[in-house]
């Protein structure tokens, strides 16, 4: 499950692929008058556009569970984002939201989030003590009612206001590997956990998922089929069905919301949904070569810039890539700055780089013990979080409650 990277070797290997390239500035000279701005007073603000910085004293592992009698958390705590485990971006505060583990890396299920106004870590939530864990079998929810752990794949989405909650859909349970089918919501504002709807049968492990702001649902793509899903119904709808099915775990999603399109990429293809026309094609034929070779089968971490107006890929290294889908054409994009290591968690990125308009910068975490990276593409420092609060779990706190 591990997957090839862009280092300084691969991106020449791009060039000699024939994907256009070149440096990150020409691409900023059109860009952006007139963004707003928030003064912080800290490095992110002064961040050049094409340009790297590492977050100083940003690994999570300070923020892990301490030991139990019989489990070491502390140690195991890896799993949250080693596992084909990814996160979601809380928009309304401008936080990272990291929630892994599963099968037989890590029992924990507690909440992570990196606060890109504070710059630090916190466990929002969690875990479920130790003694209410199940030991064997399958277990889609814990002794304590909350969720049993598991990799998340792309499978994680936020709901803003009114609903203001992590999703979670779907997954492979701590200790069986088995399929979760349980759909659960974390509420920031009440700092616990309500199981959903179950999704259907024909669901996968590493389904992507996207929140779409227009309807205010979530797409996912299953095994075989499209399905929309409204939090306020708690309905699953059936949409586009699959041309022989489309099973692909390592992958990740990313949506275009005023065009209302979701890429899909990973495991060496991308798939457009279009959620207006219910239209899905797969497998698209690129326009010239494709960079996801260079990501081996894994999945590489895509958002889409709301300020450039551009799909953003990072699979390792100080290289990202654009994704035109009018074109169906990859562009390679060198960036300067401190550079980010090469992808080591199992599937690839997944969730784990995010563009966070608060800030204006992508965020990008590939492991507990690593620091965290942000990558500025244009000018322009952001929009202020519009909720003043940080919510369950106040920035940089290492706390969390075990009670559901």
């Amino acid at each position: 499950g591990h997957g090839s990277n862009p280092d300084d070797g691969t991106a020449l290997e791009a060039l000699e692929f024939g994907v256009h390239a070149r440096a990150l500035p020409g691409l900023l000279g059109l860009c952006l008058l007139g963004v707003p701005t928030a003064a912080r007073g800290d490095a992110i603000d002064d961040l050049k556009p094409g340009t790297w910085y590492e977050v100083p004293s940003s690994k999570l592992r300070g923020v892990c569970p301490p030991d139990s009698a019989s489990y070491e958390f502390s140690f195991y705590c890896k799993g949250v984002m080693s596992a084909w485990s990814g996160a979601a971006l809380d928009t309304s505060r401008g936080r990272l939201v990291v929630w892994g583990g599963g099968h037989g890396d890590y029992k924990g299920n507690e909440v992570y989030a990196f606060d890109l106004t504070a710059l630090a870590w916190s466990r929002l939530w969690g875990p479920t003590p130790d003694a209410q864990i199940p030991s064997g079998g399958t277990h889609e929810q814990y002794d304590d009612g909350n969720p049993g752990s598991r990799h998340t794949y792309s499978g994680l989405a936020y709901l803003p206001p009114p609903t203001d909650a992590l999703l979670s859909f779907g997954g492979s349970l701590w200790q069986s590997g088995f399929y979760g089918k349980g759909v659960w919501s974390f509420s920031f504002d009440a700092g616990k956990w309500t199981r959903k709807a179950d999704g259907a049968g024909e669901q996968g492990y590493g389904d992507p998922v996207v929140y779409d702001p227009k309807s205010g649902h979530v797409f996912r793509r299953a095994n075989s089929r499209m399905f929309e899903y409204d939090p306020s119904a708690d309905t699953h709808t059936p949409r586009a069905e699959s041309n022989g099915g489309f099973w692909a775990a390592n992958v990740s999603a990313a949506l275009d919301p005023d065009a209302r399109l979701m890429v899909i990429v990973g495991e060496k293809r991308v798939d457009l949904y279009h959620l207006d026309t219910d239209k899905y094609e797969q497998d698209v034929t690129l326009s010239g070569a494709t960079v996801l070779d260079l990501f081996g089968g894994a999945a590489p971490g895509i958002d889409y810039d709301t300020n450039l107006k551009q799909f953003v890929l990072w699979g390792g290294g100080a290289t990202v890539y654009s994704f035109d889908p009018s074109k169906k054409a990859f562009e390679q994009h060198d960036v300067a700055g401190a550079t980010p290591n090469q992808v080591t968690a199992s599937g690839g990125v997944f969730g784990r780089f995010r563009y966070v308009p608060t800030r204006n910068v992508f965020v990008a975490v590939n492991s507990v013990d690593e620091s965290v990276f942000v990558l500025r593409m244009a000018p322009g420092t952001g929009t202020p979080p519009p909720i003043p609060d940080a919510g369950v779990g106040g920035a940089g706190s290492g706390g969390g409650s075990n009670s559901g």
